[in-house]
């Protein structure tokens, strides 16, 4: 099992659908890395979600088993087809517990996970010295987990935010029926715009506070096109021996099929998703993307498409919609106000 005063813990940061998953496949079952084989999601689901709502000690644990815990099951048993034998997920649960209930603060409920983790899965842990978490947000709440864990690195990935925001696109087809209703595409694309730029303002300033060598910046893009030498970089940073690493990614050991969001199988690291936006969104909807996350775009080398002219045109037809949206909430809110 872990031990605390020994193993760091590594925070892997960046926006949903970003290309994570396979960060975490490449380096699950390195001696020196224990990894949480799927997004945690606790700084996503579970804090400060369960703290603002008021959950009891024993509802912020019921809550963390049966929401965050399920992606790691249909993850293992689903997705990997693993044997039910192969992960004892009842001991798991219940060794989360038994941790959980020691205190009723966050930094418990995240060790509790991580020791959880480490009492049942197959790996040997004789010399890890990481446990490596994936949760988006996590980069939001960099200092507040700095504050409890001082010696924790942080690894924020950052993707082409045009090839971010169609994988997302394909995720919402898939679970979305009315996807082609106005209202449901242009307030997804807020959200991506939204959450996409806070989580890459807050890696910007988080490098700052804490320097390159707590916490730096991975490209999806760059591990694609030469995962050596993007996998070799994060293993300098991390200080670990990098002919240990597996190339094909796992899940906890098992092979993993992917999780990329238009049903095709994972088979090997490849480019074939960068760049792909060409063809699975509008220019209207690249545009638009590129007018947001413009600084982004510049900071990193992707390739900049549009004109100032399509950007602010394709920003403008947003706006529209945003502004009219805004100002229909603001009146609404105001005539219940003047009903009360």
């Amino acid at each position: 099992m872990l031990n605390f005063n020994k193993v760091k813990l590594v925070f892997f940061c960046g926006h949903r659908a970003s290309g994570g998953g396979v960060y975490m496949g490449i380096f699950d079952f390195h001696p020196q890395i224990l990894v949480y084989p799927h997004e945690s999601k606790f700084f996503h689901l579970f804090y400060p979600y369960t703290e603002i709502k008021n959950f009891t000690h024993k509802q912020k644990i019921n809550y963390m088993i049966n929401k965050n815990f399920k992606f790691l099951h249909s993850g293992l048993f689903e997705k990997c087809k693993a044997d039910k034998n192969y992960f004892d997920f009842k001991k798991f649960t219940q060794t989360f517990s038994k941790f959980a209930n020691k205190k009723n603060t966050w930094d418990n409920y995240f060790k509790a996970m991580a020791l959880a983790y480490s009492k049942v899965t197959p790996q040997n842990l004789d010399k890890v010295k990481y446990f490596l978490d994936r949760s988006s947000t996590s980069e939001v709440y960099a200092y507040e987990i700095n504050k409890k864990f001082s010696n924790s690195l942080f690894i924020h990935n950052i993707r082409d935010p045009r090839d971010n925001y169609a994988s997302l696109k394909s995720r919402w087809k898939q679970k979305l029926k009315n996807l082609k209703d106005t209202d449901t595409i242009e307030a997804l694309r807020q959200s991506c715009i939204s959450r996409g730029k806070i989580g890459f303002d807050y890696g910007l300033q988080n490098q700052k506070i804490f320097g390159k060598k707590k916490y730096i910046f991975t490209k999806y893009d760059a591990l694609v096109k030469n995962p050596k030498k993007e996998i070799q970089r994060l293993c300098n940073f991390l200080n670990i021996n990098s002919n240990k690493i597996n190339y094909k990614p796992t899940f906890c050991g098992v092979p993993w099929p992917g999780n990329n969001f238009d049903s095709k199988e994972f088979r090997s690291i490849s480019k074939s998703q960068s760049g792909s936006w060409m063809n699975r969104i509008s220019e209207m909807e690249a545009a638009l993307i590129e007018f947001h996350f413009l600084n982004l775009i510049k900071k990193f080398n992707f390739k900049i498409y549009f004109s100032p002219k399509e950007r602010s045109i394709a920003a403008m037809e947003h706006y529209k919609w945003l502004n009219f949206k805004s100002k229909m909430k603001a009146d609404f809110s105001l005539a219940t106000r003047a009903n009360w």
